[in-house]
């Protein structure tokens, strides 16, 4: 009975032990394909080169290393890189290095301060997927353990990708795709030795060696990796002095890319692969945007020297007869822009939307010529009123129109139907709900929609009734030149042309002598409608000129009362276009 008490202490511990490795062995392998199939979409299958209308490079990012392919070698100066200035014994250890953190502790109190990292790759890696950087003795007790299971169930390659994948490198970039991108607008095929050695100096304190920060600093931390990559035998001395008298050149921080216009021409990108079912096959996509730079560098400049700090812009310039964005602002600081005011800010469209019910009126035999009462009237307990409060009586549609009369578009939606008018929005693009047709509040642009959605509308108008889908892509090709997708520009009938062309005549006199004269240019045929929401919070222009129709909402994101009226938009519009020589 004795001699069996002692097994079970003896082997108690043993089994814990086991049971405790399988319990974070599962863990691990479930979190793990979890994070796989969560951060890897498809768009992270393919480097890209992302170029403006001119072919002007726009951005270009390598994709994340694909973790599951043993066949994909990291390139070697990056792995080398990283290797020497982080874990020299990478290739030796189990996961955790003894040898490697005790010399690290001799040497940090020998300097008195903290002067290398006792933490090998793998247990940086374990804590970038499975844990965080609490200072704890359970969580690197958690740290080891894990290392050691990741060491056994995933190869070095395997680790290093994903620490390659997901290390920070500071300034927003995660992983050595994005660092590269960051600090250098270059994919990583395309780094020099020197410059891949300052990224790699960036790991332990991002910040502090941060060549924006510190740029002597990162200069001397490159050189001491160089000089480890040398000693180690990685490179030879002729490249080694080379990489030393390079003079690295950091992006300007001033030029960071616009994520959010990046973001949704892979958005689009992706879908189009998606839909074409035709999958690249050398993992590299050129993608040519419809973006004009110079048109996009103006916009972006004017959203931040024609408005006081804290307001905010979106502006989107379509060509009508293609559907081709060439400009698309979705606020005024790119660089810390999280939201796009373009195509996700659902805003009262106010009295931009009017010219659906005088498209109905048109539609339904109604002359320009043709008379409303444009007098104060109630529906029931509903009474608007117009602008200033002002009425002018018995009036024509280009009158009341070129007035922006809230009575009138009112008057034509009770008489033909809100159901009508809601079908009318749908075909134009807007996407008001069958189940908002009881609201005559409707007829004047209460409900909100897009500003990509509103500029649409007012495209299919320009280009003569036909509506094409708003595309910002023209082609997408793989690198050897194969094109995986090509804009078509397939059009819908939605008013005949003799329709557009009176609506259009109703535009431009609203901006000839009516509410939008604020956009209006000497010379030029200006096709346009301004929208002002209750209390000034949402200031709106949507207008035409030649083949382009641009449209710009101004306001406060969380919906506050401006100081200014839709003639600010009016007047942006303007100085935009004169700006782009159009």
């Amino acid at each position: 009975m004795l001699k069996f008490k002692y097994i079970i202490l003896l082997i108690s511990p043993i089994l814990f032990i086991f049971l405790v490795l399988l319990f974070l062995n599962n863990i691990i392998r479930n979190n793990f394909n979890y994070k796989i199939n969560d951060k890897y979409k498809l768009i992270n299958n393919f480097s890209y080169e992302i170029y403006y209308s001119q072919d002007k490079i726009l951005s270009k990012l390598s994709r994340k290393f694909n973790i599951q392919d043993e066949e994909e070698k990291i390139p070697k100066l990056i792995k080398y890189a990283f290797i020497s200035a982080e874990d020299k014994r990478f290739f030796k250890h189990n996961g955790v290095d003894i040898f490697g953190t005790t010399r690290a502790l001799i040497n940090n109190i020998e300097s008195g301060y903290i002067k290398e990292g006792g933490s090998t790759i793998t247990q940086q890696t374990s804590r970038l997927v499975f844990l965080n950087n609490e200072i704890s003795i359970k969580r690197k007790i958690k740290e080891i353990i894990i290392s050691i299971i990741m060491d056994y169930k995933y190869s070095k390659n395997q680790i290093l990708k994903i620490y390659l994948n997901e290390i920070y490198l500071g300034e927003g970039a995660k992983g050595i795709n994005e660092a590269s991108q960051v600090y250098f607008g270059k994919l990583i095929c395309e780094l020099t030795l020197s410059e891949i050695a300052m990224l790699a100096g960036l790991a332990p304190a991002p910040n502090f060696y941060s060549p924006y920060q510190n740029y002597e600093l990162a200069i001397q931390r490159r050189d001491n990796i160089l000089k480890l990559m040398y000693l180690e035998g990685y490179i030879d001395k002729i490249n080694y002095e080379k990489a030393l008298r390079e003079k690295i050149k950091v992006i300007n921080k001033k030029n960071n890319e616009d994520k959010l216009l990046i973001n949704f021409i892979l958005t689009e990108t992706t879908n189009k692969i998606i839909a074409e079912e035709n999958y690249p096959i050398d993992e590299h996509l050129i993608i040519n945007s419809s973006i004009e730079k110079e048109w996009q560098d103006k916009a972006q400049k004017l959203s931040q020297e024609l408005l006081p700090r804290g307001i905010e812009v979106g502006l989107i310039s379509i060509e009508s007869d293609t559907g081709l964005i060439k400009t698309m602002i979705s606020g005024r600081e790119p660089e810390y822009n999280q939201f796009n005011r373009v195509t996700s800010a659902i805003r009262p469209l106010s009295s931009t939307f009017k010219i659906i019910p005088y498209c109905l009126a048109i539609l339904e035999g109604k002359s320009l010529l043709d008379t409303y009462d444009d007098s104060p009237t109630c529906w029931e307990d509903y009474c608007p009123k117009n602008f200033s409060n002002i009425y002018q009586g018995e009036s024509t549609l280009i009158e009341s129109f070129k007035n922006s009369s809230n009575i009138v578009p009112i008057k034509i939606s009770n008489q033909f139907g809100l159901k009508k008018v809601v079908t009318l929005a749908n075909q134009f693009g807007i996407k008001y709900k069958k189940d908002h047709s009881s609201y005559l509040s409707i007829a004047i642009g209460a409900y909100g929609d897009s500003l990509l959605n509103i500029t649409k509308a007012y495209s299919i108008i320009n280009n003569k009734g036909i509506s094409i889908k708003p595309s910002i892509i023209k082609k997408i090709k793989s690198k050897n030149g194969t094109i995986i997708w090509e804009n078509k520009f397939q059009t819908i009938k939605v008013i005949d042309k003799e329709i557009a062309n009176k609506l259009n005549y109703l535009l431009e006199k609203s901006v000839e002598d009516g509410t939008g004269v604020a956009a209006s240019i000497k010379g030029r045929k200006i096709f346009g409608k301004t929208g002002t929401s209750d209390l000034n919070k949402d200031l709106w222009f949507i207008g035409s000129i030649k083949n382009l129709t641009t449209g710009i909402w101004i306001g406060f994101d969380d919906n506050r009362i401006t100081n200014f009226s839709s003639g600010t938009s009016a007047n942006f519009w303007r100085t935009y276009i004169k700006s782009i020589n159009i």
